[in-house]
């Protein structure tokens, strides 16, 4: 039994009037299923019209094209004049074209035909779109899955190199992009597919070369929140070129990677800043044993000291100690130090010298100036770079009141007398660990009853208010004689009340120690 098209065309030419018409007609019914695209569809139409019309020539003009066409075709599609004819093809209210076909008159056919056709075009082209859509949403769906799979496995990677290596092999199976290169924003080479062996970094004529001979036509910054990471460079997809949405999801790709790349260094900075808080707690606390505790009081004397870092740890020192003679009774030894610059730095240099300070003058000491010798020897082999230190450093006898000491760059003391002008102890000799085989002197003074005798670094005196008006030690000299019968722990924090006073809204800009050595009136 044969199909129902068969019949049609054995009905067909029992009417012999109709069959030339209707038989092209039956044809075009029977060959539309297969036409799987709208050309095909509009080639179709465009034959089966010329056959109907048993014309030669003719042509389906879209309003600014032909669409098809067969021989010359006519300079006024929709006005071909005469031996011509031209009929809009229409669906509703859309026009799809006009056909045009050189014939002396119109088959009855033809109007059939473009009726049958035009909703069929419509359907096609509302088909198409639906594909369109249904592949669009496709691609949209499997680049969320690419978008969520690519943002949950950055997460778990710990290096730049790990996420800029799973990015790039990411996007090269994306976009089926055959040669890819990361670099840093130094020129390190962070990334390298089908480019050849690389150096470890590219210098910028190495990179624009390399851009240009390998055709790496796609190249976009790897931007973090206030800095470049570095940049992207990747040749075209294999299948062509990439289109505006495929550039749009490849930015979006590397924004995340970016945004990943800061995340890894903000994470990397916190963990370098708890390190360093370990650090720092480790050398406050080494800083704290090397203070002492208590201080030593012979009787008759009293003794006081205070040491405010500028940072977590500062560079300032002192020490108070008695040392032994078996043949001149024991002896009051002190020292103020304050090593240059400030931090951790300065804070390992000062463990240092007050480590060497303590062991050479551990017993009694002959000549300061002598150990002041020593210890810069000592000091200029372990010393960091342009490192250097003031020191006052000496010894009292506390049954006389005798001092003997050395003054190495530092603040010149002031011994307070209990009545009198102050005296300066001045510099007996220059820093210690500055010049090598560098000399001093010793110096000497005498304390008597109601005496003080205050030692401090400049980070005390230096201390400015909000006019700039520094503290200055005529200030301590004041305090110190405004209260003759004060201890030394009420005269250190005397002085300290009047710092602050002075400061205001004001804070000191350096490490501050204060030492106060008071004999009893």
């Amino acid at each position: 039994m044969g199909s129902p098209f068969d019949r049609l065309r054995e009905l067909a030419l029992r009417i012999p009037e109709g069959a030339q018409e209707l038989l092209p007609l039956i044809d075009f019914m029977e060959a539309f299923p297969e036409q799987v695209t709208e050309e095909a569809l509009v080639h179709l139409v465009g034959v089966s019209a010329l056959g109907i019309a048993k014309s030669p020539q003719g042509g389906i003009w879209d309003g600014q094209r032909w669409i098809f066409r067969r021989g010359e075709a006519t300079p006024f599609p929709t006005n071909p004049g005469k031996g011509w004819i031209s009929l809009p093809w229409v669906h509703g209210d859309e026009l799809f074209g006009h056909l045009a076909l050189r014939t002396e008159s119109q088959p009855a056919a033809l109007p059939l035909l473009l009726s049958i056709s035009g909703p069929l075009l419509a359907w096609r082209r509302l088909e198409a779109r639906r594909s369109d859509q249904n592949r669009a949403l496709a691609l949209q769906i499997s680049r969320l899955n690419t978008l969520f799979d690519l943002t949950r496995s950055l997460g778990e990677v710990d290096t730049p190199q790990a996420l800029v290596r799973l990015m790039a092999n990411t996007i090269m199976g994306e976009f089926r992009i055959p040669r890819m290169l990361v670099v840093d924003a130094s020129g390190g080479v962070l990334f390298n597919r089908g480019l050849g062996v690389l150096p470890p970094s590219l210098e910028s004529d190495e990179l624009r070369r390399l851009v240009l001979d390998k055709g790496l036509t796609h190249a976009v910054e790897l931007v973090g929140t206030d800095h470049s990471h570095g940049f992207a460079y990747a040749a075209d997809p294999v299948p062509g070129t990439l289109n505006e949405d495929d550039e749009l999801f490849l930015q979006t790709l590397l924004n995340l990677t970016a945004g990943q790349l800061t995340n890894l260094e903000l994470h990397e900075a916190r963990l370098h800043g708890i390190r360093m808080e370990k650090d720092l707690e480790l050398a406050r606390n080494i800083q704290r044993r090397i203070l002492p505790k208590r201080l030593p009081e012979p009787p008759g004397w009293s003794c006081a000291a205070a040491n405010l870092p500028y940072q977590a740890v500062g560079g300032d020192l002192y020490d108070l100690w008695e040392a032994g003679d078996p043949q001149r009774g024991r002896r009051l030894h002190l020292s103020v130090g304050d090593i240059s610059g400030k931090g951790i730095p300065a804070a390992l240099m000062m463990t240092q010298l007050a480590a060497f300070l303590h062991a050479m003058g551990d017993q009694r000491v002959g000549d300061w100036g002598r150990l002041a010798h020593r210890l810069n020897d000592r000091m200029n082999e372990v010393r960091d770079r342009n490192r250097y230190a003031t020191l006052f450093a000496g010894s009292l006898n506390p049954e006389d009141g005798k001092l003997r000491y050395v003054n190495c760059g530092h603040n010149p003391p002031l011994l307070v007398p209990h009545s009198g002008e102050a005296r300066r102890l001045a510099p007996t000799g220059p820093m210690v660990g500055l010049l090598p085989g560098a000399q001093w002197c010793e110096g000497s003074d005498r304390m008597e009853p109601g005496d003080a005798l205050v030692v401090f670094t400049d980070g005390l005196v230096e201390a400015e208010d909000a006019e700039g008006c520094e503290f200055g030690d005529s200030s301590i000299d004041q305090v110190v004689k405004a209260h003759p019968q004060c201890s030394a722990d009420e005269l250190l924090e005397r002085i300290f009340v009047a710092c602050f006073q002075h400061l205001g809204e004001g804070a000191f800009r350096d490490d501050v120690t204060l030492l106060v050595v008071r004999r009893d009136a």
